[in-house]
Parts: structure tokens; C-alpha cells; sequence
């Protein structure tokens, strides 16, 4: 009976050892499947590049980035309309009154941008300057600038975003690149970037960016940008 139970155990032992053998297996398959970053990078830039219309979120897991009129922006939701019209609302502080929250629309179309009155949103004013948009920031231009950016770059595994099966892709960007996520970017910054990157259609479902862009940042800054609703119709008009 000893005998006849050390030989189920070494059955089992050594069909454990197969089973893990032919899981080591698949995880290295998968890993030989998956996409070169570089690569798979620039065909995510393309595709957006041809992407009209899409709807953003960009939110601040820590930190916030500085924008026009004293506020500091902490999360912004919206549309984009392709080539160069935006439709956002944007919860921010105002930092010379002890960051006293508030909400503001921000409406760009060409070369004109409005944003509300923080203190009266039935108010608008104008945001000056040629590229009035770069004061704030460009969800298009951005996620474009990370995308091509990145250094370094490696796939580290795929996950599910929104029910979506992406690549995950991590590298390092300069602050240079990243003028578009916020006016305080400077180049020699350098921060950890996160890319999801849709399997079936190659379209950037998620960015995520540690660390500051430039001097006037947060130092545990972290900006979580999400995409979606790609090519949907929608119409953004000047206020």
C-alpha cells in the first residue's frame, strides 16, 4: 500500500510537471505571437492620424496640470472633431485662491478658443494667442506625441480595456514631445509612458504618463488619458 501510494503521488507529480511544461509553453508562444512595439507604435499613430471624431477622458490619478486663467486642470471630458475642433468640460482649481474648485467649457474651433468664466459659466472668455488650444491641451496631438515618442519601447503584455483586448506597450517620452498635454512641458523631463493598444484595429484605447513634464509639475503627477467612441458623428460650434 506505501509502495502503490508514492507511485499515484509520482503520477501526479510528474502530471503537474507536464501541465506546467505546456503552460510555459504557451505563455513563450504568446510572447513570440506579439507585435514589435516599435512597430505597433507607429501603425497606432497612423490609425489615428485617420481617425475624425472621438471622445476623451483625462484625468489626473495624482497631481494637475497648469492651464490658462490661474487654473490648474484635474480632469477633462470631451469631444474632438477632426481637424481642429474641441468641446470640453473641465473641473479645475484656481490656485491663488487657495485651489478653490470650479468648472469650466472649453470650446475650440480653428483658431479661436473660448472657455468660461470660472465664476459665472454663462460668461465666456476668449483665450488668446495663434494656437490658443496649446494652452490647454490637444487629446489628438497628444496621444499622436506619445505614441511616436516613445523610447524604449517593449510589449509587457495584453489586457482588457472597456471589454477591448489590447497590447500593452511601455517606453519613456520626453517632456519635449508632450507640449500638447500641457503648456508646462520642457524638454529633459522624462516619464514613464503606458500605452493600450486595441488588437483588432490597432487604435489607442488607453495612455497612461508617470511622473512630471516639466518644472512647474506635480512631482507624483500621473495623467490617465482614455479614447473612445471613434468616428462617431458629432458637431462642435463656437459659443
Amino acid at each position: 500500500m506505501k509502495w502503490a501510494g508514492r507511485g499515484a503521488w509520482g503520477c501526479a507529480g510528474l502530471a503537474l510537471a507536464c501541465l506546467l511544461l505546456v503552460s510555459c509553453s504557451k505563455q513563450d508562444d504568446a510572447a513570440i505571437d506579439a507585435p514589435e512595439a516599435s512597430a505597433l507604435l507607429e501603425r497606432a499613430a497612423a490609425r489615428l492620424d485617420e481617425v475624425l471624431t472621438f471622445h476623451f477622458v483625462l484625468d489626473h490619478e495624482a497631481g494637475r496640470s497648469p492651464i490658462v486663467l490661474d487654473l490648474a486642470m484635474e480632469r477633462a471630458e470631451g469631444d474632438v472633431l477632426r481637424p481642429d475642433r474641441l468641446r470640453a468640460e473641465v473641473k479645475a482649481v484656481v490656485q491663488q485662491l487657495g485651489s478653490l474648485k470650479v468648472e469650466v467649457t472649453v470650446v475650440a474651433v480653428g483658431d479661436d478658443a473660448w472657455i468660461t468664466n470660472p465664476f459665472s459659466r454663462d460668461s465666456w472668455v476668449a483665450i488668446p494667442g495663434s494656437n490658443p488650444l496649446a494652452e490647454i491641451f490637444d487629446p489628438a496631438a497628444g496621444a499622436t506625441s506619445v505614441l511616436r515618442g516613445a523610447r524604449d519601447a517593449r510589449v509587457t503584455g495584453e489586457e482588457r480595456v472597456d471589454g477591448y483586448l489590447t497590447w500593452r506597450v511601455e517606453g519613456t517620452v520626453d517632456g519635449g514631445d508632450l507640449e500638447s498635454f500641457t503648456p508646462a512641458a520642457e524638454e529633459g523631463y522624462e516619464v514613464v509612458g503606458v500605452v493600450w493598444i486595441d488588437q483588432e484595429d490597432d487604435l489607442v484605447r488607453r495612455i497612461r504618463l508617470e511622473g512630471p513634464l516639466g518644472s512647474e509639475d506635480d512631482a507624483d503627477v500621473v495623467r490617465l488619458l482614455e479614447l473612445s467612441d471613434f468616428d462617431k458623428p458629432i458637431e462642435i460650434e463656437l459659443p
